[in-house]
């Protein structure tokens, strides 16, 4: 795994996307904890603040420079007003405010003095309160959680947001409908689960492109399957074939020399890494799905299979398709019991996938707990465990998004 600094094994770390009307990956907020997990506050004290910084920073420049998004991120009262050493390009970061920030005089000379050095600002779970209006001129974004704040409820004053040139960013967004309503009252960005947890109708039928798709799917499973009969199936597929080969000659597979068919590709990467870049492929080039998804299923992926190697488990592979296949429901838009009855799998993966039991269902439950910020979770966890599994999410945010770099 990449090496970060020592500092973030102390501090937890989950991401969540910030996606446009399109659907397309605008950014990410990284969300963060402390040793004690419940608790926001990356430190306490000027001093070690500005410490904590210079060192996170570390962490988060080798972030930016790979996933080249920008970056929204909470900082503290006492962060703001220190004069800590902040290195990370202000395109690509943008700095959140609370609203419950005490406004003072000295708030708004370090406003001042970060937007000179050209940070942008959000304005976090805006309220409408009349008192923080005075924070609007500075900031480019607004977000309102609109679970507790409906937007339904503020018509006016979002028209008045927008009136004034900002970016409205609408927080926990939680099914399409939200999101299809947010967007046509004027907000721009979102953020929550609503790719995660799309709208499924119950019994729907997988359409014949899919179908298709979930056939592939279902013969890469069979343990006794030959190197020929995968490289016949994926060459009858032109679509599949490109990428493939396009991401085995990437720098995320690690080859030690450039591939120029799927059969020698076959040979040089192994029977079972080329089963999971098939699925990983046929499952995206298959669903309608904005991309966004596939990068969140390859981060549950990765870090699953990571997690699975510092166990040093024998099923490392399984791991990482209990992880990728975990939406399935999401990719195809079906029951996630009506996909899986279509698949091959073996019933420890089963059981992962619908219950979270066993040694995969383990590796899958520590993941989502940090791509959901379930702290309570997090925080009963040894400084051990929680340190392992923040360096595996990190990476695997970043390992996630150099294959979808590859596969575009």
């Amino acid at each position: 795994m990449i090496e970060f600094p020592t500092v973030l094994d102390d501090l937890m770390m989950a991401q969540q996307p910030i996606l446009k009307k399109s659907k397309d990956i605008f950014g990410y907020e990284l969300l963060f904890r402390g040793k004690d997990a419940l608790n926001a506050n990356v430190s306490d004290g000027e001093s070690a603040t500005s410490q904590v910084l210079v060192n996170l920073c570390i962490g988060i420049t080798k972030l930016e420079s790979q996933l080249r998004k920008p970056f929204f991120i909470n900082m503290t009262t006492e962060l703001m007003l220190s004069d800590a050493f902040f290195p990370i390009d202000p395109d690509t970061v943008y700095i959140e405010i609370l609203e419950s920030q005490k406004l003072t005089p000295e708030f708004f000379e370090a406003l001042k003095k970060w937007r000179a050095a050209g940070y942008r600002f959000a304005l976090d779970d805006y309220q409408f309160d009349a008192d923080y209006e005075a924070l609007l001129p500075w900031v480019s974004i607004v977000k309102i959680d609109i679970l507790s704040t409906p937007p339904e409820n503020f018509i006016k004053e979002i028209n008045e947001l927008k009136a004034r040139g900002l970016i409205l960013l609408a927080e926990k967004v939680e099914n399409e409908e939200m999101f299809e309503y947010c967007q046509k009252i004027g907000f721009d960005l979102f953020q929550g689960y609503f790719l995660q947890r799309p709208e499924i109708i119950k019994g729907k039928k997988i359409d014949s492109a899919t179908h298709a798709a979930i056939e592939l799917v279902n013969a890469l499973q069979d343990k006794d399957i030959s190197i020929e009969t995968v490289s016949d199936l994926v060459t009858k597929n032109p679509k599949l074939s490109y990428q493939l080969l396009r991401i085995l000659n990437s720098p995320v597979c690690g080859l030690s020399k450039t591939v120029v068919s799927i059969k020698e590709a076959v040979i040089f990467l192994g029977l079972v890494q080329l089963k999971k870049w098939a699925l990983l492929i046929t499952l995206t080039s298959s669903s309608t799905q904005p991309k966004a998804l596939f990068k969140v299923l390859l981060t549950r992926g990765r870090c699953c299979q990571l997690l699975a190697q510092n166990k040093q488990s024998a099923i490392p592979d399984s791991a990482f398709m209990v992880g990728l296949m975990s939406g399935i429901d999401a990719v195809f838009n079906v029951q996630k019991s009506v996909a899986l009855e279509q698949i091959a799998l073996d019933d420890l993966s089963r059981a992962a996938l619908m219950n979270q039991t066993g040694e995969l269902g383990s590796y899958l439950s520590l993941t989502l707990d940090c791509e959901e910020q379930h702290w309570d979770n997090i925080q009963s966890m040894s400084p051990a465990e929680r340190a392992l599994l923040n360096r595996a999410f990190l990476d695997a945010m970043l390992w996630s998004e150099e294959v979808m770099q590859s596969i575009n």
